[in-house]
């Protein structure tokens, strides 16, 4: 694999070119691994790490992330192929974690937390007909399912982390925001009338503002990850 450009900063934001690098590793990852991994359930699950309760260490969430006790110490065959992916995912993650510590109004907000999502229809769009029915064909997931998908992953397997008292107000309130994260993970043919009459954007919307409750939410309970 040829090396990818990488900025010296550790605290840069990843421009377009980095996160087709990133994408690339990934896609690398999924193909030594058993567990799919896109980069867009990557980024979900690098958002849950970054409202979770507590931090959670690199040698505890990459055992997680892909099913393997060893995590990434033998994904990679090239060393630095691993050291570019980890300096690549070390600054999406400062990049998430900058983005819901940041005060903002609205989504679009250049400061607010803007989630890698693929834009199937878009891709469509751009693609020769043959090839656009091709991956059609192959199945292509709902917007944002893969992200939602990767955010429960930790959510789920942390799962006493996140519990509370049966009956609190509190456990209703994490269940009401976390809702809007398993509409958009769950399988389209479960979803009810009216979760299906919502776009997809606004099941989005309501999951990104979600994100940022759950951190302040933990840090008023005296928790959630010190950056």
């Amino acid at each position: 694999m040829s090396a990818s450009p990488v900025s010296k900063s550790p605290n840069a934001p990843l421009g377009d070119a980095e996160i087709d690098a990133l994408a690339d590793l990934v896609d690398l990852i999924d193909e030594r691994t058993e567990v799919p991994i896109s980069l867009e359930g990557l980024d979900g699950f690098i958002t849950a790490l970054a409202c979770s309760p507590r931090a959670i260490a690199p040698e505890e969430f990459f055992p997680v992330l892909l099913d393997r006790p060893d995590g990434l110490a033998t994904v990679f065959e090239d060393a630095a192929d691993e050291a570019r992916f980890l300096a690549l995912f070390n600054r999406r993650r400062k990049e998430i974690e900058r983005a819901l510590a940041a005060p903002i109004e609205n989504l679009a907000d250049p400061k607010a937390l803007s989630p890698l999502v693929m834009d199937w229809d878009g891709l469509l769009a751009e693609l020769p007909p043959a090839e656009a029915r091709r991956l059609q064909d192959a199945g292509i997931p709902p917007y944002a399912q893969l992200w939602a998908a990767g955010f429960l992953l930790a959510v789920e397997h942390w799962e006493d982390d996140w519990t509370l008292p049966l009956g609190s107000k509190d456990e209703a309130f994490v269940d009401e925001v976390l809702d809007p994260f398993y509409v958009l993970a769950a399988p389209l043919d479960e979803l009810s009338p009216e979760e299906l009459a919502v776009r997809r954007e606004d099941h989005l919307a309501l999951a990104l503002w979600g994100a940022y409750e759950l951190r302040e939410f933990w840090l008023d309970r005296g928790q959630a990850p010190r950056h």
